[in-house]
């Protein structure tokens, strides 16, 4: 495969900042621009291209959805030409944008004005919902983890500011602390799997189980893309080098940078889909 195709794969494997969705979308747009500038590719060809991307990021689930949701079409209408698998990869694409927007706008419902929401790590969708509500004049505001050790909250404070919402950063370890003060708490997902569990990054769980203990709700966006037929025992949660802890030297000193972790859906209140909000719980 091509530099570029080399290059896409070491960027998708790397990339700490961005959530499942956004991920897989920056993937599907970078494939489409190495697909056209190489040969056409055979069935054979394509498969392998699919194989390996979707098992380049395991606890996230969006790309591999897509990749495959698109192969299945092109084996139905046997749609090899370059210009037949690029017309349809474009068009994934879009099913998968389409299914954000409306993810943020079946979640906006959720809102109240004056509200306080928190959130941990960053989400492509969750952002796409304060965007939706901020566009409808809500006034809101926000409470964001660092989300640690990616730091990726930063990212969310920032994008937030520009947008004109009031948000607070805090550590991880303060979600306890804050809760009292929360109206909403809103997550994203990488992986919604089958034994009624979802994958996210490490700490919605303390987040989980914080809005548990104040009762506060707790709604999780996840559209179709990142439903997974594997259970909590089964999925593969994926680690990153433990130079990002950055540890003092000492030779009885190890560390574990797990990414993700399973939360369990009796602890949240609900999902929000591209169909609406499935509340879990009476």
């Amino acid at each position: 495969m091509s530099e570029a195709y080399q290059k896409l794969l070491n960027t998708l494997q790397n990339n700490r900042q961005s959530g499942a969705t956004e991920l897989a979308l920056i993937t599907l747009s970078r494939l489409k621009d190495c697909l056209f500038d190489i040969p056409d590719q055979t069935a054979d060809e394509i498969e392998m291209i699919v194989e390996d991307l979707s098992h380049a990021r395991p606890s996230m689930m969006p790309l591999a959805n897509a990749l495959r949701r698109w192969k299945k079409k092109l084996d139905s209408e046997q749609a090899y030409s370059k210009h037949d698998y690029l017309h349809l990869l474009d068009d994934i694409y879009r099913q998968l944008a389409e299914a954000t927007d409306s993810v943020a706008e079946h979640a906006s419902a959720l809102f109240k004005p004056g509200m306080t929401v928190l959130a941990h790590s960053r989400s492509s969708q969750v952002m796409s919902l304060f965007e939706h509500v901020w566009e409808q004049h809500q006034n809101f505001n926000v409470i964001v983890t660092l989300s640690a050790p990616g730091n990726e909250g930063l990212l969310v404070a920032s994008q937030l500011n520009k947008m004109g919402v009031a948000v607070t950063v805090i550590t991880d370890a303060e979600m306890g602390l804050v809760m009292p003060d929360v109206d909403l708490n809103i997550s994203g997902c990488d992986s919604w799997l089958a034994d009624h569990h979802f994958v996210n990054k490490t700490g919605t769980l303390l987040q989980a189980l914080a809005a548990q203990h104040f009762g506060k709700p707790f709604w999780v966006l996840a559209d179709s893309f990142k439903n997974n037929q594997q259970t909590s025992q089964q999925v593969n949660l994926e680690t990153m080098p433990s130079d990002e802890l950055a540890l003092p030297k000492g030779e009885q000193i190890s560390a574990r940078n797990t990414y993700f972790e399973t939360i369990s859906t009796r602890l949240i209140s609900g999902r929000v889909d591209e169909y609406g909000l499935q509340a879990l719980h009476a």
